[in-house]
C-alpha cells in the first residue's frame, strides 16, 4: 500500500523519520521472540516502511478484510498506536495460539477469537514496552489492547483521526514460519512520533532552522610603517647536519630513491638533543649510529589489584545489591489447551513433566539459576540446592 499524498517533509525531516523506523523495529523486533514463543513458530518482523500521509489519503486496501488492535500508552508516552492486520492473518495466529486449524469457512472473528489476538498483541506490545523502555532509558506501559472488526474503513479513520490530520503509517512484513508472509500497519499520531524521537534529542525545529556558523572574516592589514623584510631575515639557526647535497656525491637520495632537492622544504623543527653525524656510502648519506643511553625496561604489573571504589560507586554498588528479586521454585510443568482449562474443576489433577523425587528448578526473576531438593523446615517447605550457576552466568541471565 502506497499512499496517494505528499510526504509532507515539511512535517518531519528525513532523519526524524528514520529515526522512527529505527525506534520501531528495535522494539517490534525485539518482541518478535516474544511471539513466537508463545505460537512456536518462527516469527520475522522485518525492517520497517514509514510514511506520513493524512487521514483521508490513508488507505489498507491490500489488508482488507481487516482487524484493528488499539494500543494506548498509560505512563512514559501519550497516545494511541492501532495495529491494523489481515483477518486471515489472525486466523493463523487464533489457530496456532488454541492449537486447531481454521479454515476460511471454519474461522468466525467472535469473542474468543478477538481475546486470543488481544492476548498475542498483549504479549507483543508488552515486550515492545520494554525495550522501549530501556531504549528511551524511562519507563513505558500500555493498557489491555482491544480488537475488533473493521467493517467501514472510512468510519475507522475518523475514530482516531482527522481527515486533514497528518498521520505516521509504518509497514511491517511479519512471516509466521512457512504458514505466512504478509504485512500488517502501525498507525500512530504525529505527535507521539515526535515525543519517541525527542529523547534522542531530534526536533524539526532544531534540525531545520540550525543557522550555519559565519564565516570568520580575516581583519585588515594594517598599514606597514616600513618595508616588508625578505623572508631570509630571521636569524640563521644551526641547520640539522643530515641530508646536505654534496657536490662530489650527487643529490642526497631519501628512503624511497627520490632527490632531497625535489621536495619542498618544511619548516625548520626544533634542533634534537643528539644529531648524528652522516657518513657518506656511495652515493647514500646515513647517519652514523648515535649513541644511546639504555635503561632497565619497565613492565606493566598485571598481578591482580584490589579495586577501590569511590564514594558514588560504593554508595551505588549498595544499592544495587539491597534490591529485592523474586525466588522462585518450580517442581514441573505442563501445557493444556484453552478448551481444556475451561474443563477445569475441583479436584482436577494434572500431571506435571518432572517424577517424583526429582530435583526442582529455582528461578530469579523468571531466570533459572539453581537446582534443589525440596526439604522441610519446622512445618515450611524449602530448597536444599544441589547445584548452582556461576556469578557470572547469574549476572548475565539477570540482565
Amino acid at each position: 500500500m502506497e499512499p496517494n499524498g505528499s510526504n509532507h517533509e515539511e512535517l518531519m525531516s528525513p532523519m526524524e523519520i528514520d529515526s522512527i523506523g529505527e525506534i520501531m523495529n528495535i522494539s517490534l523486533g525485539s518482541s518478535a521472540t516474544t511471539v513466537s514463543t508463545l505460537l512456536e513458530q518462527r516469527v520475522n518482523i522485518t525492517t520497517p516502511r514509514v510514511t506520513i500521509v493524512t487521514a483521508q489519503e490513508f488507505e489498507f486496501k491490500g489488508l482488507e478484510p481487516a482487524v484493528a488492535v488499539e494500543i494506548n500508552y498509560v505512563s512514559g508516552l501519550d497516545g494511541t498506536n492501532v495495529m491494523v492486520l489481515k483477518e486471515s492473518d489472525v486466523r493463523i495466529i487464533v489457530g496456532l495460539l488454541l492449537q486447531t486449524e481454521y479454515s476460511e469457512e471454519d474461522f468466525v472473528l467472535d469473542e474468543m477469537s478477538l481475546g486470543a489476538i488481544c492476548e498475542v498483541m498483549n504479549q507483543m506490545m508488552g515486550a515492545s514496552s520494554t525495550a522501549l523502555s530501556q531504549l528511551l532509558n524511562r519507563p513505558i506501559n500500555i493498557s489491555p489492547p482491544s480488537s475488533f472488526k473493521i467493517e467501514n474503513s472510512e468510519q475507522f479513520k475518523k475514530k482516531y483521526f482527522n481527515d486533514d490530520e497528518p498521520i505516521i503509517a509504518i509497514h511491517f512484513n511479519l512471516m509466521i514460519g512457512e504458514l505466512t508472509n504478509s504485512e500488517f500497519i502501525s498507525i500512530m499520531s504525529l505527535g507521539l512520533a515526535k515525543d519517541l524521537i525527542s529523547s534522542f534529542g531530534f526536533g524539526s525545529s532544531s534540525l531545520e532552522s540550525t543557522p550555519e556558523p559565519a564565516p570568520v572574516q580575516a581583519a585588515p592589514a594594517p598599514a606597514p610603517a616600513a618595508p616588508t623584510p625578505p623572508p631570509a631575515a630571521p636569524a640563521p639557526r644551526p641547520a640539522p647536519p643530515a641530508y646536505h647535497p654534496d657536490p662530489q656525491a650527487g643529490f642526497a637520495q631519501t628512503a624511497y630513491g627520490v632527490p632531497a632537492a625535489a621536495y619542498s622544504a618544511p619548516p625548520a623543527p626544533m634542533a634534537p638533543p643528539m644529531q648524528p653525524t652522516p657518513v657518506i656510502r656511495g652515493n647514500m648519506r646515513q647517519p652514523e649510529s648515535p649513541p644511546y643511553e639504555i635503561q632497565s625496561a619497565s613492565y606493566q604489573n598485571f598481578d591482580e589489584q584490589e579495586t577501590v571504589l569511590t564514594t558514588d560507586q560504593s554508595n551505588n554498588l549498595n544499592m544495587i545489591l539491597s534490591v529485592p528479586l523474586e525466588v522462585t521454585v518450580e517442581i514441573g510443568s505442563t501445557k493444556r489447551k484453552i478448551k481444556e482449562i475451561l474443563d477445569f474443576t475441583t479436584g482436577t489433577i494434572l500431571e506435571l513433566d518432572k517424577q517424583a523425587g526429582s530435583q526442582v528448578d529455582i528461578f530469579v526473576n523468571g531466570q533459572r539459576i539453581a537446582k534443589g531438593d525440596v526439604v522441610v523446615v519446622d512445618d515450611y517447605y524449602g530448597v536444599r540446592i544441589t547445584e548452582i550457576s556461576s556469578n557470572v552466568d547469574i549476572i548475565n541471565a539477570l540482565k
